[in-house]
């Protein structure tokens, strides 16, 4: 059929997704209504190894992973909110910018191509600040077999990287033994500059779901020992260019918090659909608040 970039066809269980997960996580998603979201997961980890195998690695050294694709290898998989796009920024602490990779499209479908891939990309979105590729498994996959969503690259063509990048393997549901394979080895953004690029975006006017980030900085904060002094560094960094300065910018980010608890409807879906049970979005809120509460 020709679906995947970089994993064998062949291997993949399309009619039985759940038994390509692995054991620790199997009672969780072997009903059938999981079979989208199980599929999803098999995409973006195909995504991730064409990104960061074709032309010998080049992308792995110029693009940093950031947000949920890349928080998951941080925290406990369990719980974790899933994401299925891949979220970059150039390596600039490396040299590189948004010019090194600007071909990523092409490369892409040359790569798939030379491989005998079928499935399209194409760029949605090409803005002074974000470029924007998607892949169109669910095409390729001819509706049969559906997918939660069509999977996207996002390449932020103006942000920095303030921190080193930690090279690191991707956290999976997928059993990726099965299908013969390691799981992708990405740069992800460090952990202290991953939390502050997530309380930091709390405050974004053009962030359609903030909520996301509160849970994802929250989930860091629970799972790891986290440098407070370094993030706050980091997080101040980042509001180097809002004019009022960063206390300033504190509030507006708890302003942003606030506005989540008063959203009932969302507060309820969210707790339902979006995490693991017992989940209480009011008390993930509180506690994300005192975050800004840095150590001096």
């Amino acid at each position: 059929m020709g679906v995947f970039f970089f994993i064998d066809d062949r291997l993949v269980n399309l009619h039985e997704p759940a038994v390509m997960v692995k054991d620790e996580y199997y009672g969780r998603f072997a009903e059938k209504d999981f079979a989208p979201f199980i599929l999803s997961e098999l995409c973006a980890m195909d995504m991730l190894y064409a990104i960061t195998n074709m032309r010998d690695g080049y992308y792995r050294k110029r693009l940093v992973l950031k947000g949920g694709l890349s928080v998951r290898s941080a925290v406990p998989l369990a719980s974790h909110r899933f994401s299925f796009d891949a979220d970059f920024d150039p390596n600039t602490p490396e040299g590189f910018s948004y010019r090194d990779v600007s071909s990523l499209k092409g490369d892409i479908a040359e790569y798939g191509a030379a491989r005998g891939c079928n499935t399209r990309v194409s760029i949605t979105r090409d803005e002074q600040r974000l470029h924007f590729v998607a892949v169109e498994y669910r095409q390729s996959l001819e509706n049969i077999h559906r997918i939660i969503e069509r999977p996207k690259i996002e390449v932020c063509k103006t942000c920095r990287v303030h921190e080193m990048p930690v090279l690191s393997q991707i956290n999976t549901i997928i059993d990726l033994e099965l299908l013969g394979l390691e799981p992708p080895v990405v740069a992800h953004l460090s952990l202290e500059e991953q939390f502050a690029a997530k309380l930091h975006v709390i405050g974004s006017n053009t962030r359609q779901r903030k909520y996301f980030d509160a849970y994802d900085s929250f989930m860091i904060f629970q799972s790891n020992k986290i440098d407070m002094k370094k993030a706050r560094s980091l997080f101040e960094t980042r509001c180097a260019n809002y004019v009022p300065g960063p206390g300033a910018y504190v509030e507006e980010c708890r302003r942003c918090l606030d506005a989540m608890l008063r959203d009932d409807k969302k507060r309820t879906k969210l707790e339902e659909t979006a995490f693991a049970g017992g989940f209480d979005f009011d008390a993930m809120i509180n506690e994300v608040k005192s975050f800004y509460d840095f150590p001096r």
